[in-house]
């Protein structure tokens, strides 16, 4: 037992003697200058090129045009910058009326489907698209088809029935739609 309470402070000494004290400071970084701003190059505005006036006509025959008052932004800007000519601007001629030009025709993309004049078309239109449909599908071999004809094949179906239910709710643009795919789907589905 003494020697074990010998060793003791021994071994205490010698793990004192292997620690090293380190001090907590921060190396002093030098500290950075920062250049100058270049030297800013601007450049003067091209004077514009003032076209000739036109012909005057003789001041009997003239109609008299009210002056027009420059804003006070520029009247400022040019009593400010005295490197500019006091050059007067001449008020440019009136532009002569343009015709009306009538709106163009919408094209053939455009997202506006292209409609009979009478509902009962409309409907009728619809129909023929969803039984045509329908006869496409039963056409169909669905056990053959992979996952994602099998996936196309539902979502035909769906659309039929949503076209149904649209035709009852006098929703005929919707319907007409929802036809016009059933019917894409059908026939990309027939020829598989």
């Amino acid at each position: 037992m003494r020697r074990f309470l010998f060793a003791i402070p021994i071994v205490l000494l010698a793990l004192g003697g292997c620690a090293r004290p380190k001090a907590n400071t921060q190396p002093v970084s030098p500290a950075l200058e920062v250049p100058p701003p270049p030297p800013r190059a601007i450049a003067a505005p091209e004077p514009e090129e003032i076209p000739d006036p036109p012909a005057v006509d003789p001041p009997e025959t003239r109609e008299r045009r009210p002056t027009r008052s420059r804003p006070a932004s520029q009247q400022r800007a040019e009593q400010r910058s005295p490197e500019k000519p006091a050059e007067k601007k001449a008020d440019p001629p009136p532009e002569p009326p343009r015709p009306a030009v009538a709106p163009p025709a919408p094209s053939a993309g455009a997202l506006q489907p292209a409609l009979p004049a009478s509902e009962v078309e409309i409907e009728r239109q619809v129909r023929d698209q969803l039984i045509l449909a329908s006869r496409n599908l039963d056409r169909v071999d669905y056990r053959a088809m992979n996952a994602d004809g099998k996936a196309q094949y539902d979502q035909a179906k769906r659309f039929i029935e949503q076209a149904n239910l649209a035709l009852q709710e006098k929703n005929l643009v919707f319907a007409a739609k929802l036809a016009e795919k059933a019917a894409g789907l059908a026939a990309s589905l027939l020829g598989r």
